[in-house]
């Protein structure tokens, strides 16, 4: 039998009460806590192949399905991709910076981070590779303008309304866009540049070692680590990944980071040289023929 103490407070008495004043709620606590509070996660972005109107609207979208969903609190791009077309990869550029004022982004180059992907990785807080990365090119390509010559049956207010400009015009563009390119290179990756930029304006292809040896990115690590990179930046201990293409896009839900099916990338197009693309200026790389 217990004994009563004499004011109305048994040792049993005492137990149950710690029980349902603290242990209890702490239980309850715990098990309801995942499903009011959601596990923080990091969301990928896949960079894959040109960079075009297209790709960037799909890669503007998911990023800022990121910056409004409270749950993710990085963002980490892969990055597969020979660049694009210049407007598209400044604007992306902008789009990443204005996104790092509100979470960590990293980037981790796979196979290929040339011009204007190089760009807007140069935005990042942190990029990453692998030993046999390419990564470079930073530099513009353009279309020179025909030649002006007159029609007859043609009327127009300007001797280049038909043209655009003077091909000396058309190389000034470029070159005053080079210039914004390496400016970019130098802002983002700041004190930890070791290259002159003479050096990049020569717009090389660099192999992952070689680029961290002239701080063009942070580190020789695996995806999985970029991952941990990005976490570590967010203050993360424990996170879950979200593939950002099918929570944006899809018409199922979320799907599961280990169950979506990453589009395979096909190298040989990955390093094509391009063809019938539209007159303009590109941050892209291309290899050109040895005679030329």
């Amino acid at each position: 039998m217990v004994q009563n103490d004499g004011d109305g407070r048994s040792p049993l008495r005492l137990i149950l009460l710690f029980l349902v004043v603290i242990v209890v709620p702490l239980a309850l606590g715990l098990y309801l806590a995942p499903r009011i509070v959601p596990t923080p996660k990091i969301g990928v972005i896949r960079l894959n192949y040109e960079i075009s109107n297209a790709t960037a609207f799909e890669f503007r979208e998911q990023l800022l399905y990121a910056r409004n969903d409270p749950a993710i609190q990085a963002v980490v791009i892969v990055i597969n991709s020979p660049g694009g077309t210049a407007s598209d990869s400044e604007d992306l550029y902008m789009d990443v910076l204005a996104a790092r004022q509100e979470l960590p982004v990293v980037a981790t180059v796979d196979f290929l981070a040339a011009s204007g992907a190089y760009y807007i990785a140069s935005a990042t807080d942190a990029i990453y590779a692998k030993p046999g990365s390419a990564i470079g090119s930073i530099g513009v390509i353009s279309s020179l303008p025909d030649t002006p010559f007159l029609e007859e049956d043609v009327l127009t207010t300007g001797p280049y309304k038909s043209f655009g400009g003077t091909q000396d015009g058309y190389v000034r563009r470029a070159e005053t866009l080079k210039f914004a390119f390496l400016q970019a290179v130098a802002n983002g990756r700041a004190d930890r540049l070791n290259a002159d930029l003479d050096l990049l304006s020569r717009a090389e292809i660099f192999g992952g070692v070689r680029a961290l040896e002239l701080g063009l990115i942070d580190g020789i690590i695996s995806t999985s680590e970029a991952y941990d990179k990005a976490a570590e930046l967010a203050g993360l201990r424990d996170y879950e990944l979200v593939e950002l293409y099918p929570l944006t896009f899809g018409e199922d839900g979320p799907v599961a980071f280990n169950a979506y099916q990453v589009p395979a990338i096909d190298q040989e197009k990955l390093w094509a040289t391009p063809v019938d693309l539209p007159p303009g200026l590109y941050y892209r790389y291309m290899e050109l023929p040895a005679n030329q």
